[in-house]
């Protein structure tokens, strides 16, 4: 296989290995923190958990198989670049939500753009203070 096969195996790797991970943090609630804007109603059975958990692991284990076969490098991310990463892409979202930016929706009502304005800005702002935190920390 050439260079770009591996790299999509690669990538593709690491997006089920990240998905193997956010499924079992699914079954791992109690005490940790909470959504504000998601509910996540454990309805599936507590005989079927385990199974889908050993499931989980013989994926990690194919993954590792693939890995070692393929010869496919593990990454190293700067916890402080995928953190920033991330950041970038909510203060894109964030503005995007601004009033003058909604208006592809519909016109927002006068009397709440302000209003809707000033949350996200601040919103905006500690995002922005998060990233500049980062990067003042090095």
């Amino acid at each position: 296989m050439n260079w770009p096969h591996i790299r999509r195996l690669s990538i593709v790797m690491r997006a089920l290995e990240d998905a193997t991970i956010e499924i079992e943090g699914a079954f791992e609630t109690s005490g940790q923190r909470t959504r504000l804007l998601t509910t996540l109603v454990d309805d599936i059975g507590d005989a079927v958990k385990p199974i889908i958990v050993g499931k989980m692991e013989q994926i990690r284990s194919e993954i590792e198989d693939l890995k070692s076969y393929y010869d496919l490098e593990s990454i190293t991310v700067s916890s402080r670049h995928h953190i920033s990463t991330k950041l970038a892409i909510l203060a894109i979202d964030l503005t995007e939500c601004l009033s003058q930016y909604l208006r592809s929706y519909g016109e927002v009502p006068e009397a709440e753009r302000a209003l809707l304005d000033e949350r996200i800005s601040r919103l905006e702002a500690l995002v922005n203070d998060i990233d500049r935190l980062l990067g003042s920390d090095q």
